[in-house]
């Protein structure tokens, strides 16, 4: 396995070890708010949305999801708290030369590469998702988050058989968690069509942040 296959594959383990659970869809709003608390965010419900059941799948875990009334989109929120258990495998672990993990608040960045990757179905590899970053100056305003970043890619069919394509966004606060909110559309072009109107709403775009 490659240097940086490795260490992304690390990453991924670390977190979905220590931060999934079995998913009881009857007490799922109970799940996800239990989630929020321990990431330290708040959530409010847009108007105009309805909530879906959230589906298993082998690709990334996600803990609550939307369906716009008016629009054939879906969001799915993927809240992943950092805990001391986090730190205490990260220092713990067996290290070896040129070891390169980076510490739990420093990693948000090699979990959105490899999801998106994974999310692609085998269509992109890590190396090919580029994470842009949000300013440290819009991300603190409009999500109280210390770091941020978005991505556009194609959805696998196993992640979902509605939407091919996606916008995916992550919010990052040391200490507290990392916040991965996945917009998903029919196909590209259907993306490109409505990404101002839905970046443009702040209640759907910010509905969730990191609270004070």
């Amino acid at each position: 396995m490659k240097p940086m296959k490795k260490k992304l594959m690390f990453v991924f383990v670390l977190f979905v070890s220590i931060n999934v659970t079995a998913q009881n869809h009857s007490k799922l709003s109970s799940q996800f708010q239990e989630k929020l608390n321990e990431a330290k965010m708040t959530f409010i419900k847009p108007d105009g949305t309805t909530e879906l059941p959230v589906v298993s799948n082998s690709e990334m875990h996600y803990d609550y999801a939307l369906k716009l009334d008016d629009k054939n989109i879906e969001v799915r929120y993927s809240i992943w708290p950092i805990k001391k258990a986090m730190f205490d495998t990260y220092n713990n672990r067996q290290k070896s030369a040129g070891d390169s993990i980076l510490e739990p608040n420093k990693f948000y960045k090699q979990i959105a590469i490899y999801a998106f990757s994974k999310i692609s179905g085998g269509k992109l590899n890590p190396n090919q998702v580029i994470l842009h970053p949000f300013s440290s100056a819009v991300v603190k305003k409009e999500a109280n988050a210390d770091a941020g970043g978005m991505f556009m890619g194609p959805v696998d069919n196993v992640f979902s058989s509605k939407y091919t394509f996606g916008f995916y966004t992550v919010i990052h606060k040391d200490n507290a968690g990392d916040g991965f909110i996945l917009y998903l559309f029919e196909n590209q072009d259907a993306l490109f069509k409505e990404y101002r109107s839905i970046t443009g709403n702040s209640a759907l775009f910010n509905a969730l942040k990191f609270s004070n």
